[in-house]
C-alpha cells in the first residue's frame, strides 16, 4: 500500500492532487488516491501465490506499532445476503489512513462482489497477473482523512454469491501515516476474519409489556412492548424522529403474525440488551413470532401472544411498579391545572410520591394514568379501583401526539383524603393491569 497523501497537510494535499510525484517520479496517485491490487497480506491459496502488503511501499515491520486493524461482520451469511463490512484502524498521533481487502474462499477464489459506500471513501479495484479474478476494496482519496486523529474507519456492502461458498475470509491490510514526508515510521498491520455460510443459531428474544414488564400478558396491535436478549445490537440508540424508524444501529423487529403476515415493528430505542418497539398495527390476534435482525441477519427470536386488549400500566420508575407514570388534572371553578405526582429522590435514585391534596370539595381531582394495550376496550369495560375504592369515572384514549401511548383519566374519590400510599388497579375488559400507586394527603 502506497505513502498515504505524500504526508502532506490535508489542505495541501487537496490542492496539490493533480501535481504531485512520488520521490521516484512516478504518479502520486497510486498513493493517497488507493493503494495497488493485491495489497492485502493474503495468504498462499489454491495456487495464489501470497500476496504483499503495505510494507511494499512502506518501511517498517507487520503488526508490531501498538495499533489495531479490525474487520466486523457477522459470523454467517446467506446466499444473495448483503453483508455490511466495517474495517477499522487505531493508531495514535496519525491523522492519514488506508487500507484494503479482499474476500476469498478456501481454495483463494474470489467471493461475493462488493458494494463501495455511499459516502465515496471507498472505491474498488481488480486483481492483475497472478492475482486476475479477485477483487479489491480499499480506500479512496477522501477516505484517507481520519474524523478525528487516532481512528480511521470505513463501512461498505460486500453482496454474498447466489449459491452458498462455504467458508469466506476477509482478508485486510491496513496503514497509518505520520506525515513525517517520508516512507518511514509509517505503520502497517494485517488481520483476517472468517464467516460461514448458513444461519447461526437464533438467540433468545423475549417481549412483554413495556409498561408492566409482566412477560406473562400479551401484547396489542399498536402497544408499546419491551423485547429483551443478548448483544442484540452494539450501541444504545434512540429514535429522534418521527414516524417511528424500523431500523435502528442497523436492528428491526419483525413480526409475524397468527395469519402469516409479517411486518416490520417500529423501533424507540435499541441497547443491547433490550429493544422497546411498537407492535404494528394489522397484528392479527394470537401467536406471533418476534424476529431481531441486525445487518440482515437474523439473530434472535421468540414468540408472543397477541389479543385484543392487555393492559398494562407505566410506572415512574419504568419497571411496572411504584409511583405511577401520571399527573394530577385538578379542575377548580372550570380552570384546568397539571401537577406531579412523583419527583426523583437523587440520594436514594428512586421516585417518591408527591402527596396529593384533593382541596376543597368543589375541586375534581383526576389521575391521569399513562399506559398501553387498552384503547380498544369499550368505555363500558373500564373501570379502576384506588386504595380499594371505586372511581365514579374512568375514560381511556389514546394519548394524543405519542404511538403506542393509552392514558386512564380516572376521578379520584374524596373519601380517600389522608390515606396517604395507595394502590391505582385498572381493568380493561375484565383484564386486569400491573398495580401501580399514588399518595395522598
Amino acid at each position: 500500500m502506497r505513502s498515504i497523501l505524500f504526508k502532506l497537510s490535508i489542505i495541501g494535499a487537496f490542492c496539490a492532487l493533480f501535481i504531485l510525484f512520488e520521490l521516484n517520479g512516478s504518479p502520486a496517485d497510486a498513493f493517497s488516491s488507493g493503494p495497488f491490487a493485491s495489497r492485502t497480506g493474503a495468504p498462499a491459496l489454491g495456487g495464489f501465490p501470497q500476496e504483499t502488503d503495505c510494507i511494499a511501499c512502506h518501511s517498517g515491520t507487520v503488526n508490531n506499532g501498538g495499533g489495531t486493524l479490525t474487520i466486523t461482520a457477522p459470523a454467517n451469511y446467506s446466499p444473495g445476503q448483503n453483508v455490511a463490512v466495517t474495517v477499522t484502524i487505531n493508531q495514535a498521533n496519525r491523522v492519514f489512513f488506508g487500507f484494503q481487502l479482499t474476500a476469498l474462499n478456501d481454495q483463494g477464489q474470489k467471493v461475493g462482489d462488493f458494494v463501495v459506500s455511499g459516502d465515496g471513501r471507498t472505491q474498488i479495484v481488480n486483481g492483475a497477473d497472478s492475482f486476475s479474478g479477485r477483487q479489491y476494496i480499499g480506500h479512496s482519496f477522501s477516505g484517507i482523512i481520519a474524523p478525528a486523529p487516532g481512528q480511521n474507519s470505513w463501512t461498505f456492502t460486500w453482496k454474498a454469491p447466489a449459491q452458498s461458498a462455504g467458508r469466506v475470509t476477509f482478508y485486510a491490510a491496513g496503514n497509518a501515516s505520520d506525515a513525517n514526508g517520508a516512507t518511514s515510521g509509517d505503520l502497517t498491520y494485517t488481520t483476517s476474519r472468517s464467516i460461514n455460510s448458513g444461519s447461526a443459531p437464533l438467540g433468545k428474544f423475549t417481549s412483554a409489556s413495556a409498561a408492566s414488564f409482566a412477560q406473562t400478558s400479551a401484547l396489542t396491535a399498536n402497544g408499546i412492548a419491551a423485547g429483551f436478549g443478548a448483544d442484540l445490537v452494539a450501541n444504545t440508540v434512540f429514535a429522534t424522529a418521527l414516524p417511528l424508524p424500523t431500523s435502528l444501529d442497523g436492528a428491526e423487529v419483525i413480526v409475524k403474525d397468527a395469519d402469516n403476515q409479517t411486518r416490520n415493528a417500529g423501533l424507540f430505542v435499541v441497547t443491547p440488551l433490550q429493544v422497546n418497539y411498537l407492535v404494528p398495527a394489522g397484528t392479527a390476534n394470537g401467536a406471533a413470532t418476534i424476529t431481531v435482525r441486525r445487518n440482515g441477519v437474523d439473530i434472535a427470536q421468540g414468540s408472543a401472544n397477541i389479543d385484543t386488549i392487555a393492559p398494562g400500566m407505566f410506572s415512574a420508575s419504568s419497571n411496572g411498579q411504584g409511583v405511577a407514570a401520571a399527573v394530577i388534572l385538578r379542575r377548580r371553578n372550570g380552570v384546568d391545572t397539571f401537577e406531579p405526582v412523583a419527583q426523583f429522590n437523587s440520594a436514594a435514585n428512586r421516585f417518591d410520591p408527591i402527596r396529593i391534596d384533593l382541596g376543597p370539595n368543589t375541586d375534581q381531582v383526576f389521575l391521569v394514568a399513562f399506559g398501553t394495550g387498552f384503547r380498544a376496550a369499550p368505555q363500558s369495560a373500564v373501570s379502576a379501583k384506588i386504595g380499594g375504592t371505586p372511581s365514579p369515572f374512568v375514560l381511556t384514549v389514546a394519548a394524543p401526539g405519542f404511538f403506542g401511548l393509552d392514558q386512564a383519566n380516572i376521578q379520584i374519590p374524596r373519601s380517600l383524603a389522608g390515606r396517604g400510599l395507595v394502590d391505582v388497579i385498572f381493568t380493561a375488559a375484565g383484564k386486569t393491569a400491573n398495580t401501580v400507586q399514588i399518595s395522598i394527603k
